[in-house]
């Protein structure tokens, strides 16, 4: 298992109608559909504060992560945050701990 984990400040409200739409109809199923990928979530930050917006995609291998991360689709997604309005952009891919290898749930 790996993950990826962008964040990024939103765009003015002026131009949040076509984020809102790209993140729809684009940027989202992209992500969802790339081989690996075993769920996608986005979240926004309760505080308001920076970064605004963070998107979790899990894989099912650090390989699968990095395959989408090397291609023109994960570019695009990129390009189209920047050209939408949004700053702050991160990503990060983590990888699982060899010391937990799975989740540890309370009551287990």
């Amino acid at each position: 298992m790996a993950m990826a984990i962008l964040t990024w400040d939103l765009p003015p409200q002026e131009q949040m109608a076509v984020y809102n739409e790209k993140a729809r109809t684009d940027w989202i199923p992209t992500a969802v559909r790339q081989p690996g990928v075993k769920e996608f979530r986005a979240l926004r930050n309760a505080f308001h504060a920076s970064p605004h917006a963070m998107s979790i995609t899990e894989y099912d291998s650090l390989a699968a992560a990095l395959k989408f991360i090397e291609t023109e689709d994960f570019a695009r997604v990129m390009e189209g945050l920047r050209a939408a309005g949004c700053t702050n952009i991160t990503v990060q891919l983590w990888d699982v701990s060899p010391l937990v290898p799975e989740p540890i749930r309370p009551g287990s």
